[in-house]
């Protein structure tokens, strides 16, 4: 599927033609409605992996210049799932990347066209297993959570999401603490999202946390609550 073409162009080439046969206009619309108007093939979730499968399973490992630039020119593409395409095309060789990069080409990714869709699945494909390889990269999201950038803030207090016993939860509450105020949609939400999966790790830690902090947002309040419900 890659035409003898090398990296950063092979992925890119390889995709772009799948994705596009697929493209389906009515689908397309329903979803450019729902995301603000960024514009769609209409491929869902299931189509689009398979394309990429198809279309990358003969692709050497990559360098990680190479990797971040083929990211680069999949995003560049004006259909939003070309953009989802280059973060999970991270995701699947997320080892290859140099711990600076996530504050960089990483970074630069999650502020393109911001969205939930896109900084959530950078989150659980690249943010997370980065950040769990390597340690330091904790620092980096104490720097994105200090920003006034909502998105920054939500993926730094949302990146251990998936960790289960593996949860700091001292790191999370303190990232948290820092927004308990915050009425911002986006950040209140991934607050009691990501207090919501602590609770399968220690309900009662995330009981004290809300009840130590009556400024907590309804919408953030009411996720740590389903959680703890649910717990127990």
């Amino acid at each position: 599927m890659t035409d003898g073409r090398e990296w950063p162009d092979a992925p890119v080439v390889a995709l772009v033609p799948l994705l596009r046969a697929t493209a389906d206009p009515a689908r397309a619309q329903a979803m450019a409605d729902y995301f603000k108007r960024e514009p769609f093939l209409g491929v869902g979730v299931p189509a689009r992996r398979a394309a990429q499968r198809t279309a990358w399973k003969t692709l050497p490992t990559p360098t990680s210049s190479e990797l971040c630039a083929a990211e680069r020119l999949l995003r560049r593409e004006p259909e939003r799932e070309f953009q989802l395409a280059g973060i999970e095309l991270l995701g699947r060789w997320h080892r290859v990347l140099e711990p600076a990069r996530l504050d960089i080409d990483v970074r630069e990714s999650l502020l393109c066209r911001p969205w939930w869709d896109t900084v959530d699945s950078l989150n659980s494909f690249v943010v997370n297993p980065m950040v769990r390889d390597h340690p330091m990269l904790v620092d980096v999201m104490w720097q994105w959570n200090g920003t006034d950038d909502q998105w920054l803030i939500r993926a730094s207090i949302q990146h251990q999401r998936g960790n289960k016993s593996d949860t700091d939860l001292d790191l999370l509450f303190a990232l948290s603490e820092r927004h308990t105020a915050d009425r911002r949609f986006w950040v209140a939400k991934a607050i009691g999202w990501a207090l919501r999966d602590a609770t399968g790790v220690d309900a009662d830690a995330v009981q004290t946390f809300v009840d130590a902090h009556p400024e907590l947002t309804p919408v953030a309040r009411r996720e740590a609550m389903r959680g703890i419900a649910r717990a127990r």
